[in-house]
């Protein structure tokens, strides 16, 4: 089935984006000079020394700033949130929050406008059989068909104003930052790679942005038509599991086939067979073996009320079948 990384979600959680300290921290953060500080202390620190603190001088030298003292109040103001002092040590380090700042910079996200055009990779559609492309825009990697609706037909057109794309079949947050080291292939290979890790986290129940706690839910379309497009739900498949972080409202969706491939027991089932479900960015071609494997996962909505979807993998005549609750946690595996 294809991957599901970014569709609106129907359930809300309440979030403290806009409690105080978090205004505050934007306040912080809000002045040309702080921003300069925070890299100026990256670019001269060395993370991995045990003393890997700047010396004030260093700071101003590299800031450029003319004025000490002032350099010095805007100093103070990191202190506590970004910037940590050693006295002993005489100089300042940057705590873990700008740590995580000053990396989304370089990564170019909010920084840089870089595009893809729709390129043709190979790999045909799982719905159709049409070849597909790969293509970036607006700080999204876009793997889409060229002829049918992708994974929503009901629901989406594809990314707006991109010739060459129909359908999206995954859709993923990616910083531009190194976007020209990969090939459209490898992109592609990318994609399964980022998703998987960050549904990993979120079905493990913590958010890979915040480390908040998540829920999970599943949407079934109980009376799904498989032959084509799904009147009553707009999508090419039944049964999608929804996770949401209860911190930041970070979300995303899935497959209950995709999340199979994640549970040890399925792991140990393939690995059994010879067959390693573990996908690299560089190794296109085994990626491409691991997502046909997923598409051949049979999925079913064994209840209604609570919601419970079972999802079996078959080789070489052995079956391992799995089952999920309404909280998309599994309840029970066997062979």
């Amino acid at each position: 089935m294809p991957d599901v990384d970014s569709t609106e979600p129907q359930q809300e959680v309440d979030s403290g984006a806009s409690d105080e300290h978090v205004t505050d921290a934007f306040a912080l953060l809000g002045h040309e000079t702080r921003l300069n500080i925070l890299l100026a202390i990256w670019e001269a620190h060395e993370l991995h020394e045990d003393d890997n603190t700047v010396a004030f001088s260093q700071i101003l030298k590299r800031v450029g700033h003319d004025d000490p003292g002032n350099l010095r109040y805007h100093l103070e103001k990191l202190e506590g949130q970004f910037v940590r002092q050693h006295i002993e040590r005489g100089g300042y380090e940057l705590r873990i929050p700008a740590q995580k700042l000053v990396r989304a910079v370089i990564a170019g996200a909010g920084v840089r406008n870089e595009t893809l055009k729709p390129t043709e990779i190979d790999q045909a559609c799982p719905f159709c059989d049409a070849a597909t492309t790969m293509s970036y825009r607006e700080g999204i990697l876009f793997w889409s068909c060229t002829e049918c609706g992708g994974m929503a037909p009901g629901n989406s057109n594809g990314p707006p104003g991109q010739p060459g794309t129909v359908g999206p079949l995954s859709v993923l947050p990616f910083d531009p930052g190194s976007l020209a080291d990969w090939t459209p292939e490898e992109l592609r290979t990318v994609t399964m790679v980022l998703g998987r890790r960050k549904i990993r986290s979120m079905f493990n129940g913590i958010c890979p942005t915040c480390s908040g706690p998540v829920d999970g839910w599943f949407e079934c379309c109980p009376d799904h038509d498989p032959t084509g497009t799904c009147e009553a739900c707009g999508m090419t498949f039944a049964n999608l599991a929804w996770f949401q972080c209860r911190t930041c409202e970070n979300y995303l969706s899935s497959m209950p086939s995709r999340l199979a491939l994640l549970h040890p027991a399925v792991v140990s089932f393939y690995d059994d067979h010879g067959v390693s479900t573990r996908v690299r960015a560089d190794d296109f071609e085994h990626a491409r073996l691991v997502y046909d494997l997923m598409l051949d996962h049979e999925v079913e909505l064994v209840d209604e009320d609570p919601t419970k979807v079972a999802v079996a993998a078959s080789i070489d005549g052995d079956t391992i079948r799995m089952i999920f609750d309404e909280t998309v946690r599994v309840i029970d595996v066997h062979r």
